[in-house]
């Protein structure tokens, strides 16, 4: 048998009047029955009932703050709390998520709460609620909800008197050889990418070395290429960067043609300036890929350039036609030359019809340039 629903409030007849309201009663319903009216009615209290009122709604906040903190409404009242409530109050409603704060950074509603007390609390409240999770790091740093929270701790800027956790050295010590699956993950992704913007050099130099170490690897990730896209496009250290693009170079044809790898090239090559489009461009004209056959071994007869496995491949070819659209006009007659001896093999497949098409058309254009119809 199931409890009975509260009797319904008009909240609409309360706003504007000084009226006695039973605020533990109006807690309950957030609680009890995720009575979102109460909730919102009492945010607005906070903010705009009178003095003598504002007392009695955050004790009875305070009594049931950790139903409230979970709860789909009820977060946002502790929420607003937090950023209205007086030092001392702020203080008492930390206090009372001492020793819970890896279930709150791991719940849907309560993750939230967790970034907001960060910050609004004290730095020594502070130090003690990260202090919490360092203990849990391996089973948080991915969790869907606890990442939000681990950005935020990367977020904060302590002040020169402030004693913070030792944070940087917990993660190193807890996640040293893992930091590559971390990159793959769709919530790692995003931490690691926090680090990199957030962090100083020393702390973010062994994650950066470990991702660098596996550079094509993590390129291959549904999320781990947004993180080589963000070492290519903003890491500090020129060497980084410049180890990131020999990666793309060396690995040209294989991070052309895969899903995910492909747009880590195609960002390589939008920032990566004329030298290293050259160097891309002789790479795939110049070097040759291996066609495996599953019935024969494969022999020199079966080589063929990059650009070929490129420009037929289902992602490859977007990577072939960036390059015929956006290099030089001597890169492109270069490209469309060499492709037109294949021609009719580029034909045959369903994605280098598409090349095909820009490689005629570059060659027609030149024609037309070099051989003009007299009149």
């Amino acid at each position: 048998m199931t409890g009975r629903r509260s009797p319904a409030i008009h909240y609409h007849r309360s706003y504007d009047k000084q009226i006695d309201v039973d605020w533990t009663t109006m807690v309950d319903r957030i609680t009890k029955d995720t009575d979102q009216q109460a909730s919102i009615f009492m945010q607005q209290k906070l903010k705009s009932g009178s003095s003598d009122q504002k007392p009695f709604i955050f004790q009875a906040i305070l009594e049931q703050s950790f139903a409230l903190m979970i709860n789909r409404f009820g977060n946002f009242l502790v929420q607003r709390q937090f950023e209205l409530g007086t030092p001392e109050q702020i203080a008492l409603l930390a206090d009372t998520m001492r020793g819970h704060i890896l279930q709150l950074t791991c719940e849907p509603f309560g993750c939230h709460v967790v970034q907001k007390a960060l910050d609004y609390v004290e730095e020594s409240t502070k130090a003690e609620l990260v202090s919490e999770l360092l203990t849990s790091i391996s089973e948080t740093i991915t969790h869907k909800y606890a990442c939000h929270v681990w950005q935020k701790i990367f977020e904060i800027n302590w002040s020169p008197s402030a004693s913070p956790p030792p944070i940087m050295e917990c993660l190193h010590e807890a996640l040293q050889g893992q930091w590559a699956r971390i990159a793959l993950d769709e919530t790692g992704s995003l931490v690691i990418q926090n680090i990199f913007e957030n962090k100083s050099e020393k702390d973010k130099r062994p994650i950066l070395n470990e991702v660098l170490d596996n550079i094509a690897s993590i390129a291959k990730g549904q999320w781990g290429n947004w993180v080589i896209q963000h070492i290519l496009e903003q890491a500090e250290r020129d060497e980084d960067r410049e180890r990131a693009f020999e990666i793309v170079i060396k690995e040209a044809v294989q991070l052309s043609t895969d899903q995910f790898a492909s747009k880590v090239v195609e960002k390589a090559l939008r920032i990566g300036g004329n030298q290293f489009l050259a160097r891309f461009i002789k790479r795939i004209t110049t070097n040759t890929s291996i066609k495996h056959d599953t019935v024969s071994h494969t022999t020199p007869s079966q080589h063929r350039i990059g650009i070929m496995d490129i420009a037929s491949d289902q992602y490859g070819n977007y990577v072939a036609q960036w390059l015929i659209n956006n290099a030089s006009e001597e890169q492109k007659l270069h490209i469309s030359r060499l492709i037109k001896r294949h021609m009719v093999s580029l034909r045959g497949t369903k994605y280098g019809q598409r090349v095909a098409f820009l490689v005629e058309k570059v060659l027609r254009n030149q024609e037309i340039t070099t051989y003009p119809k007299s009149n």
